[in-house]
């Protein structure tokens, strides 16, 4: 038996000024062999095929995995080099195949295709033919469009969110597909779209209103006939004509079962849309948030989170500014983005003073560099092996870092983006969270997985970033009538 595996993600936010070009993609990208031996044991849905396949005794044929990031729009040249090496390399072995396994992000705009993962699978298709199970794994953030189910054989989503279950996720399809070509189950794949766009910090399965969906997906699993079921969330900041949540049931020739599960959960979801879009009234303005975060850090026995969800780029200012301006102390600010910053204080080195200015390198909805003045603490090659839930044996590479202590906060530099989603920022750089009394994340939700334990307690602020909670900050062109809330309000 021979699989063939392949992966292009990115998580598109088509309001970003410019585009996101190839050279972004194959700085983590992996070809050939190597995307074997780089995913192996990690907890990546490639990762997660392998683990299944493998021990089977599947002959492996990997093309390319190339992960992106949560940037601007894709080039169109990224995808004609990721879908054309597809294209090509599974055309030597079409007659070889016996199926295909696909992780795609989900949310992912090029300059010419908003539904970019159906054409995918569709230019995959048009190589190895209809008859050959082609099934793709999924990011819990994708805006899908129903057509994909006319390319994909099954499609299977993240169920948790912070990821934590992406290798799994990558398990789930390859069982299928393995159950499948022994003709064990023969999916059929259902999809309702409930109208609903949901800002990604609302998206956390951990709690109300996520959880209650996830919850409910759950007792559907439970019966007789289903292989498999996912809600996806969707991701708000992509103006496309599919955007929006989608729920999605796999079950074994059982079409009218699928229709059912999937219906409920739409049901559901439209049912809790005010509070999956933050009319709930659960953010603080930066202001608010800071002065809360140092007065409960006062008689805190754990570090306060300081969560700036809104920050896409790793750079924005608007959180540092307002902890300077409120005089906050032993705060830590991991993984501010700014490679010429990061560069001067390596320059300079360790132990030795710099006056400069950070932050705010993309120039857009960032804030503005922020003076500050400081010891540099560390100085070097950010680069380490993930011990997080999500990032554990993942190559880690921060390019030129520095961290430098000023005005009470420790402040981290890194010359590529990463967000605070598990200790390792902090602790491979000789510290502990502990030492802190507040941490500032820039994440949406993967952090939950780590810092629901550490922290004392999570204050969330909606600063005005590049992916702000309020969605009637931008102008859709391409959403269609009675999407909630951005077309349709009650």
């Amino acid at each position: 038996m021979k699989i063939g595996i392949a992966g292009l993600e990115h998580e598109t936010v088509s309001f970003w000024p410019g585009v996101t070009d190839l050279e972004e993609f194959e700085r983590n990208a992996v070809h050939g062999p190597d995307v074997i031996t780089k995913r192996r044991g990690t907890n990546t849905s490639i990762g997660g095929f392998i683990d299944v396949l493998e021990p089977a005794g599947v002959d492996l044929f990997p093309v390319c995995d190339a992960p992106g990031g949560a940037t601007a729009t894709v080039a169109d040249r990224v995808y004609d080099f990721y879908v054309g090496e597809m294209k090509r390399e599974f055309s030597k072995v079409a007659s070889e195949l016996d199926g295909i396994l696909l992780f795609l992000h989900g949310a992912t705009r090029t300059q010419s295709l908003q539904d970019t993962e159906t054409h995918i699978v569709n230019e995959v298709r048009s190589v190895v033919g209809y008859k050959m199970p082609v099934m793709v794994a999924l990011d819990l953030h994708g805006n899908l469009d129903p057509n994909i189910l006319n390319e994909a054989t099954a499609i299977f989503g993240y169920q948790s969110s912070p990821h934590v279950d992406a290798g799994e996720t990558g398990r789930r399809a390859a069982r299928a597909m393995l159950a499948t070509l022994k003709n064990e189950i023969k999916p059929t794949t259902v999809m309702a779209k409930p109208g609903v766009v949901v800002p990604s910090v609302f998206s956390a399965t951990t709690v109300s209103p996520a959880r209650d969906l996830i919850t409910r997906l759950h007792e559907w699993e439970k019966l007789p006939g289903v292989v498999d079921v996912s809600v996806f969330f969707g991701f708000s900041w992509s103006d496309v004509h599919q955007l929006g949540m989608s729920t999605v049931a796999v079950t074994n020739n059982d079409p009218k079962l699928a229709r059912e599960i999937v219906d409920d959960l739409a049901k559901l979801a439209w049912e809790k849309r005010r509070f999956l879009t933050g009319r709930g009234g659960s953010l603080h303005s930066v202001k608010r948030g800071v002065a809360l975060a140092i007065e409960k850090a006062k008689t805190a026995k754990k570090p306060i989170v300081i969560l700036d969800h809104a920050d896409r780029t790793n750079d924005t200012t608007w959180v540092l500014q307002e902890l300077l301006a409120q005089r906050a102390q032993n705060v830590a600010l991991p993984l501010l983005c700014d490679p010429k910053s990061a560069r001067i204080c390596n320059e300079v080195g360790v132990g030795k003073t710099v006056e400069i200015k950070v932050g705010a390198r993309t120039g857009w909805r960032d804030g503005g560099p922020v003076k500050v003045k400081g010891k540099v603490l560390w100085a070097g090659e950010g680069k380490y092996t993930g011990t997080g839930p999500m990032r554990k044996n993942q190559e880690i590479k921060l390019g030129p870092t520095a961290i430098i202590k000023t005005n009470g906060i420790w402040l981290q530099l890194t010359t590529y983006e990463h967000s605070l989603i598990d200790e390792d920022p902090i602790t491979q750089f000789g510290y502990e969270t502990s030492d802190f009394d507040i941490i500032v994340s820039k994440s949406k939700t993967h952090f939950r997985a780590v810092y629901e334990k550490v922290a004392e307690e999570i204050i969330i602020v909606d600063a005005p970033g590049q992916c702000p909670a309020d969605l009637s900050e931008f102008q859709y062109k391409n959403v269609p009538p009675g999407v909630y809330p951005i077309t349709r309000r009650d």
